[in-house]
C-alpha cells in the first residue's frame, strides 16, 4: 500500500504516489457479490469513492480529479457496458481546506456530480452517520475497491473486491508506522485498520477514497498504506469520519442532509 491514498499509482516512493493521486488495491480478501455495495463509485479509474447523496461523492483529497473526470456508479466489472451502471462527470471538487499531503493529513474531498444519480438497485446513496465514533481495537470492519491484487501489480481489478479487516489501536500504529515510515504522522483524525489472522487483505494502489464501514456505518475513507500492499505488519490508514468532518461535510453540501 503507498501513501498514494489508499485506494487505496505506481509505487516508487510513498510521497510521490501521494502527490499523483495515485490509489491503492485490494490485496486478498474475495469478489464481492455484484451490486451489494450500491454506494460505490469509481472515480477517474483511479481512486474510489462513497455515494453519500445522489449528486455528491466522498472521497480522498490526494485524489486528483479534473471538472468532467468521469465518475462510475452501479459498476461491478466496470469495463464492461453494464446497463446497471451511470455515467456522471465531475462538475465541482472541494477539498478539506487544511488539507496536507506531507505528510498526508485531513485527506477528504466532496465531489459535486453533473446532476444526480437515479436511485436504482444497483445505485443508491451511503448516509453518513449521525454522530462520530473513535473504534476501539479489533472492532470488525471493511473495504472494498477496483485496486490491484497483487503487491507490485498496477493492474486495476476488473471487478469489485473486498475485504474484511480489524481496528488497530491507534497508539500501536503509531508506533509502527514511526518505525517503519517516520515521514508519516497518525492523528487521532485516522483510523488504522489491518488483516484477519496474519492474512495480507487490506487496500492498496487504487482504492485510495474507498470507504470503511464498521457494522452498516461509514466510519473511514481509503488514505494511504505501506509502500508493499498487503504487508500484514503494517496496517492500512483511514481519514477518521470525526465531529468536524461531519459538520464540514454538511455545511458544504447545499441543503445539508
Amino acid at each position: 500500500m503507498n501513501f498514494l491514498s489508499f485506494l487505496f499509482c505506481s509505487a516508487l516512493l510513498l510521497l510521490k504516489l501521494i502527490s499523483t493521486g495515485d490509489g491503492m488495491d485490494i490485496i486478498g480478501g474475495k469478489k464481492a457479490k455484484p451490486h451489494s455495495r450500491p454506494y460505490m463509485a469509481l472515480l477517474k479509474e483511479i481512486c474510489g469513492g462513497t455515494l453519500i447523496k445522489p449528486n455528491w461523492v466522498l472521497t480522498a483529497a490526494h485524489c486528483t480529479l479534473e471538472i468532467k473526470s468521469p465518475v462510475i456508479l452501479g459498476a461491478h466489472k466496470w469495463k464492461t457496458n453494464d446497463k446497471k451502471q451511470q455515467r456522471l462527470y465531475v462538475l465541482e471538487t472541494v477539498i478539506h481546506p487544511n488539507y496536507k499531503h506531507r505528510p498526508l493529513l485531513n485527506d477528504i474531498q466532496l465531489v459535486k456530480l453533473n446532476h444526480p444519480a437515479k436511485m436504482t438497485a444497483s445505485v443508491s446513496v451511503l448516509k453518513l452517520p449521525s454522530s462520530e465514533k473513535d473504534l476501539k481495537h479489533g472492532t470488525m470492519c471493511s473495504t472494498a475497491g477496483w485496486g490491484a491484487t497483487e503487491a507490485n501489480s498496477t493492474k486495476p481489478s476488473r471487478v469489485l473486491r473486498e475485504a474484511n479487516l480489524t481496528i488497530v489501536e491507534r497508539d500501536t500504529c503509531r508506533k509502527i508506522y514511526g518505525k517503519k515510515m517516520p515521514e508519516a504522522v497518525i492523528t487521532k483524525n485516522m483510523l488504522c485498520a489491518g488483516p484477519l489472522n496474519g492474512r495480507k487483505d487490506n487496500a492498496c494502489r487504487g482504492d485510495s477514497g474507498g470507504p470503511l464501514i464498521c457494522g452498516k456505518d461509514l466510519r473511514g475513507i481509503v488514505s494511504f498504506g505501506p509502500e508493499t500492499c498487503g504487508n500484514p505488519d503494517i496496517p492500512v490508514v483511514y481519514t477518521r469520519l470525526t465531529t468536524a468532518y461531519l459538520n464540514w461535510i454538511k455545511k458544504t453540501i447545499d441543503g445539508g442532509f
